[in-house]
């Protein structure tokens, strides 16, 4: 699965939780450790900078209260991280790609993957993050060759 495909995978199961305006249900801690998990995902290499610029971003597309921190680099400097909702996460994709990996065994290459295909799934996650993705793609660049064939392996 490329880069972009788990990114987009991540983000589905956080805008499970999204109503039709996307906002933040969990706690700043939360948001936090999604961050820091996004910008690992993204680039290995610890960057400061990098990190405040997804938090940034994020907060762009996504309303979060911060209270009691008074603005992101705040958070980042002074929370400790709520790891929970980033383990979930770990424990659900590697669950959708055990499945995805189990229907293209049994199937074949070609197989619908329906609902576990987040790019053609028509369910109300899918849905919801691609128009997440969609927003994050306008401060965010993904790798180009993600960009370039979204079906690539990574």
């Amino acid at each position: 699965m490329n880069q972009l495909q788990m990114i987009m995978g991540l983000l589905s199961f956080f805008a499970s939780g999204f109503g039709s305006k996307p906002r933040w249900n969990g706690t700043p801690e939360m948001f936090l450790a999604m961050v820091l998990f996004m910008q690992k995902k993204n680039n290995p290499q610890e960057d400061l900078h990098e990190v405040l610029q997804w938090g940034a971003v994020f907060q762009k597309v996504i309303k979060v209260k911060l209270a009691p921190y008074k603005d992101f680099p705040d958070l980042l400097m002074n929370g400790i991280p709520d790891y929970s909702m980033v383990e979930e996460i770990e424990k659900k994709y590697i669950e959708i790609n055990q499945r995805i990996e189990l229907k293209k065994a049994i199937y074949g290459e070609n197989v619908d993957l329906g609902d576990d295909d987040i790019m053609t799934s028509d369910s109300e996650a899918a849905i919801s993050t691609r128009n997440l993705l969609k927003d994050l793609s306008k401060y965010v660049k993904f790798r180009d060759d993600d960009q370039e064939n979204p079906n690539n392996e990574a």
